[in-house]
């Protein structure tokens, strides 16, 4: 009777913790650095809800300006107003969406920050 009921509680965590796997989509961390974006293109997939995380690892501000890219989206949380997403330094955000197939323009909106470098691309297959 103690094993039946050890095994029921057993299959009930690993349930619950299969189920909740499944919700939390896949998550991809953005780097923002003085004058860089990691990962250098980002690649996503297309129709696959994501997670993306900015992290501003830099002394001083940035954004991760993609009006295209969020414009053609499906956001399901977080916010990027005007296709930016601004970070003060050592901030982070999270916006999780749904990419739609295409190849997106990203840049830092911050004087000079794209000339001297900041700049890649989304690549969503």
């Amino acid at each position: 009777m103690i094993i039946l009921r050890i095994a029921a509680a057993a299959a009930f965590i690993l349930a619950n913790a299969v189920s909740a796997s499944a919700q939390s989509p896949p998550t991809v961390t953005i780097m923002l650095q003085s004058y860089a974006f990691e990962p250098h293109p980002i690649t996503l997939s297309a129709g696959q809800p994501t997670r993306l995380l900015f992290v501003n690892r830099s002394n001083r501000g940035h954004n991760f300006t993609a009006p295209e890219f969020f414009a053609a989206a499906q956001i399901l949380s977080g916010v990027a107003p005007g296709g930016k997403v601004n970070l003060a330094s050592g901030e982070s955000a999270a916006i999780e969406l749904v990419p739609t197939r295409g190849r997106y323009k990203v840049h830092c909106g911050r004087f000079s920050h794209k000339w001297r470098g900041m700049k890649t691309e989304i690549l969503v297959q």
